[in-house]
């Protein structure tokens, strides 16, 4: 099973998920967590430029998510043969922010042979939450993480749950507006009920 957690920065996606990953272990699942950008040559680029280290423009840095996310795909099936695997950031991500500047049908075009979630948690949190939470916990602030952006890359998430929700996607959305122990709580449930 392929879970992937979805969400503007700041709202709880690296936490929730390392949790998911300790509370399905502790029932007996064998669980793999990896994340995008990936720590390959090309993800660390990827960190580079969305600190702000290496400037490019926006349609190449999605292409560069695609082709880290193309060497992600051989790590994901091959851990899929015998384990759940939960990643913290998919297309989904890349959808959400790249389409501030480049066009949806295209990121979706140069992303349509990835690996489709069996499942995605969106985590919902407000934008000035969001900001508040990276001013507080973070050392350096990536090229999204001012309020105003967060707000229009949140909307586009909404956006693309409709979209991709149509096509048939399992994607819940879950109010991350809240302690991490009731967040987890609400994650745990969705996530128990599907693996039912």
């Amino acid at each position: 099973m392929f879970i992937i957690f979805e969400g503007i920065d700041g709202s709880g996606l690296t936490t929730q998920s390392k949790i998911l990953k300790d509370y399905l272990e502790e029932k007996g699942n064998k669980v793999f967590l990896t994340k995008e950008p990936t720590n390959s040559h090309i993800g660390r680029l990827i960190r580079k430029t969305l600190r702000g280290l290496y400037k490019t423009d926006q349609e190449a840095l999605a292409l560069l998510f695609a082709v880290d996310r193309s060497m992600h795909m051989d790590i994901i099936k091959k851990e899929l043969k015998d384990s759940l695997v939960i990643c913290d950031r998919y297309y989904f991500s890349n959808f959400a922010y790249q389409m501030l500047s480049v066009d949806l049908d295209h990121l979706i075009r140069i992303n349509s042979r990835f690996l489709k979630p069996d499942l995605t948690i969106f985590l919902d949190v407000p934008a000035e939450v969001c900001k508040k939470r990276i001013d507080e916990n973070r050392e350096h602030i990536e090229i999204f993480e001012n309020q105003e952006t967060l707000e229009r890359i949140r909307k586009n998430y909404i956006k693309i749950i409709k979209l991709f929700k149509k096509k048939g996607y399992d994607i819940v959305e879950i109010d991350g507006n809240r302690s991490i122990e009731e967040t987890h709580a609400a994650v745990a449930a969705c996530v128990e009920k599907f693996l039912e």
